[in-house]
């Protein structure tokens, strides 16, 4: 097997702690719209998030109906009335989006050990589901688009994660053979079982799990290089 010359990451979750944003901007934005907000209602958003953003996935319904779709479904049981005009809808949408771009961060082991993989002499890249226009502004916010060789974001290079294809793409836009690429993620199907079809190499990591393991520690080793 060749050696390891180049390191991919997914970002939600990963490198991003979309979790905690998508939770605060959540809470923000109910709050504004008068809902009393428990946790009951936080799992109720994220529930409805993960439903049709693979509707969304799947090609069932376009990315900005998923928002909507988002908003139909957890809106009129708390008692919100929602107009029916779709820009109007949008426009209650982009409320709860300014509040999730205010929460946007990445965790805070992420800047130094991708600084260090570099020092190191890895290329680094990036290989995401979602829009192109948001995980783009997400790696502009955070900084992550400077810290990063290569982006590619599966509504612009035509194949999403788990299938392999969209691997040998972003091995391919590092100039490695799969082979030669380690692959970072916290999805065991669209990361590690997508990565691993491709020929890379894995580390599966849970970010939010109690006591979750050092990543730093976990990818050096996997590397080889702690």
């Amino acid at each position: 097997m060749a050696p390891s010359r180049a390191v991919g990451f997914d970002l939600d979750g990963t490198l991003f702690d979309h979790r905690g944003a998508a939770r605060t901007g959540a809470e923000q934005f109910l709050t504004g719209l008068g809902v009393t907000v428990t946790p009951s209602v936080l799992d109720a958003w994220s529930a409805a998030e993960d439903e049709h953003f693979e509707r969304w996935r799947s090609g069932e319904i376009g990315f900005q109906e998923q928002r909507r779709e988002r908003l139909r479904t957890v809106l009129p049981p708390l008692g919100i009335v929602l107009p029916h005009d779709p820009d109007a809808l949008d426009s209650v949408f982009e409320r709860h989006l300014d509040a999730y771009r205010a929460a946007w961060r990445t965790f805070p082991d992420v800047v130094p050990l991708l600084r260090e993989l570099r020092t190191r002499g890895y290329r680094l890249g990036l290989l995401t589901n979602g829009s192109a226009a948001q995980q783009s502004e997400k790696l502009a916010a955070t900084g992550l688009d400077t810290a990063l060789d290569v982006v590619c974001i599966s509504e612009r290079i035509g194949v999403q994660k788990p299938d392999e294809g969209a691997f040998h793409a972003l091995a391919d836009a590092l100039g490695v053979p799969a082979s030669a690429c380690f692959f970072v993620g916290d999805d065991p199907v669209r990361d590690v079982a997508g990565a691993r079809s491709a020929g890379m190499r894995t580390v599966l990591v849970d970010r939010y799990a109690h006591g979750a393991l050092d990543v730093r520690h976990q990818v050096l080793s996997a590397l080889g290089e702690s």
